[in-house]
């Protein structure tokens, strides 16, 4: 009997009026149950609707899964043309990137082109082209700028989040690493010795002096003075 009536609740709930819903409600709930390998039964949850109402609003899981990227992206802080130095520009760009990335790590180990498809990728990308064109950077030239920023985003995230994974009872994870390479014998590592504060770098200094190298090498291809680099992140 219990059984029975379980099942008779069940479809009243499947065959009932279905919940109004907003697609911007779906596409935020998707974002902050983190995109990597959500379900539509589990979002269809959160939610408190049946799978069924959810694609009345999206025809598939990929469909929903690149809305909501393109979604996420409208939050993202790009940096405002202000006729700074491309090289400031492009590390602003690279900052925003790590910040939405770190945030959302799911982003970071997704499979994005499958998931999501192009359209995050072309919308940032545009962008960028655009604001690097008027430094006169051709577009593949810009592309070239844009490759390196976008990698050293996806470094300078995901080392961001190894970093947190390493903090304890708010010890940042230079103090961590250096309390345990404390623990060790010197003569055992005496090239770590003299490399530890490197090694301990805040994924920021990391990314700067990834982006500082290529960023110099590109100003003096292109006769620009490698000292008018100025990066922020």
């Amino acid at each position: 009997m219990k059984s029975n009536l379980a099942n008779t609740d069940d479809k009243q709930r499947s065959y009932g009026r279905p919940r109004l819903l907003t697609h911007d409600e779906i596409l935020d709930s998707a974002v902050a149950l983190g995109l990597e390998g959500l379900s539509m039964k589990r979002l269809a949850t959160s939610l408190n609707v049946g799978t069924a109402t959810l694609y009345q609003y999206f025809d598939s899981r990929k469909t929903l899964m690149r809305a909501a990227a393109v979604h996420a992206l409208s939050d993202v802080e790009l940096p405002k043309d202000i006729d700074q130095h491309w090289t400031t520009y492009a590390s602003e760009f690279a900052g925003s990137l790590i910040d939405i990335l770190a945030e959302n790590p799911s982003y970071i180990h997704s499979n994005q082109h499958s998931d999501y498809g192009f359209e995050v990728q072309f919308k940032l990308v545009e962008q960028f082209l655009s604001v690097m064109n008027k430094r006169g950077f051709a577009p593949e030239d810009g592309m070239r700028v844009f490759n390196i920023v976008g990698t050293a985003a996806f470094a300078g995230a995901t080392e961001t989040v190894r970093q947190r994974e390493f903090e304890v009872d708010g010890e940042k994870m230079a103090d961590v690493a250096q309390r345990q390479f404390n623990r060790l014998s010197s003569g055992e590592f005496p090239m770590m010795s003299q490399a530890i504060s490197a090694f301990t770098a805040t994924p920021q200094d990391k990314i700067k002096a990834l982006l500082t190298a290529a960023f110099a090498t590109i100003a003096r291809e292109r006769g620009d003075n490698p000292d008018d680099i100025k990066l922020k992140l």
